[in-house]
């Protein structure tokens, strides 16, 4: 690694978030390193980062690395991010959630590493009955219906004990629904996708009515790049797709796309988000950040993709 560079960690790198940021800060000059159990596949960059192979629930192996190099900030974004495997096994969610990051915090705390950038998501704003919300909202965890919801809530505050303690400068980004190519299979657009080029219905939960803000990835990669300056230390930043699209309107968008499609209207889940409008003030003011692709030409590029591959 050049030693005229900043070193840059990403806990969880090899996801879809992470792959993705790890090629904006490759882009701008950083020093990337990898922590992942699998290396990434997404990554097509001439500079490929560092990878190290670790469990990040293992503090051992954590600190091993952290000893070993000097990282001027550290992303953690290693979790289980879709809602429905975090059902499958309450104990293993909450060491990948929770364990995880309190051992990224022990090494963030025992080699003095400037910042620690987190990523939460807008699903913590599903426990208040507003529907306008901002980094202000009040957020009672006892009103949390869904253990995915429930860990990030104790993530955030567990990240501001820290920085209670030990003086440990973080921000804490709220992120949107991210797609795109390459995005996890069971997130609602493509699966939707992959079931119109299957000739298969797509299932709409209750009326339809239920929406989501989605964020194409590059705008998340953006936000975590611009997430490094000095004007997001200590700050929650909600970092959310610009429109409120309702799943009866990803159904009429891959009809456009696709041509006629099968829908069956089905019960509702449990603790399901039923989306909120999420204010991105905050975001452009201190980071000049807001969302650059529009649902209309994401979907249509991840359309494209997912027919193609």
């Amino acid at each position: 690694m050049s030693a005229d560079k900043k070193n840059i960690a990403i806990v969880g790198g090899s996801g879809f978030i992470g792959s993705h940021t790890a090629a904006y800060l490759l882009n701008n000059g950083y020093n990337v390193v990898i922590i992942d159990l699998k290396e990434s596949e997404l990554i097509n960059h001439s500079n490929k980062p560092l990878y190290i192979k670790c469990d990040a629930t293992n503090l051992k192996e954590l600190k091993n690395i952290f000893n070993n190099i000097k990282f001027d900030a550290v992303f953690m974004l290693a979790a289980i991010s879709n809602s429905e495997e975090n059902l499958k096994c309450i104990p293993n969610s909450i060491n990948q959630n929770i364990l995880s990051l309190t051992n990224v915090l022990e090494c963030v705390r025992l080699y003095n590493i400037p910042r620690i950038i987190f990523s939460s998501t807008v699903w913590v704003y599903s426990v208040t009955k507003s529907i306008n919300v901002n980094e202000t909202t009040n957020l009672p965890i006892n009103r949390s219906n869904h253990i995915y919801t429930t860990c990030k809530l104790m993530c955030e505050q567990l990240i501001q004990n820290y920085s209670s303690l030990y003086d440990i400068k973080y921000t804490i980004l709220r992120y949107g629904v991210a797609y795109g190519p390459g995005c996890h299979p069971d997130t609602i657009l493509s699966t939707f996708i992959n079931n119109v080029l299957k000739n298969k219905t797509c299932n709409i939960t209750g009326n339809g009515s239920i929406y989501r803000n989605f964020l194409y990835v590059t705008d998340h990669a953006n936000a975590n790049l611009l997430s490094l300056s000095k004007n997001a230390e200590n700050k929650i930043i909600n970092i959310d797709g610009s429109e409120c699209i309702t799943l009866n309107d990803i159904a009429d968008t891959i009809k456009n796309l696709h041509g006629n499609i099968k829908v069956k209207y089905t019960d509702k889940r449990a603790g399901d988000y039923k989306g909120k409008i999420v204010s991105n003030k905050r975001s452009k003011k201190l980071l000049n950040w807001e969302p650059k692709v529009n649902f209309k030409m994401g979907s249509k590029l991840l359309y494209e993709y997912l027919k193609n591959i």
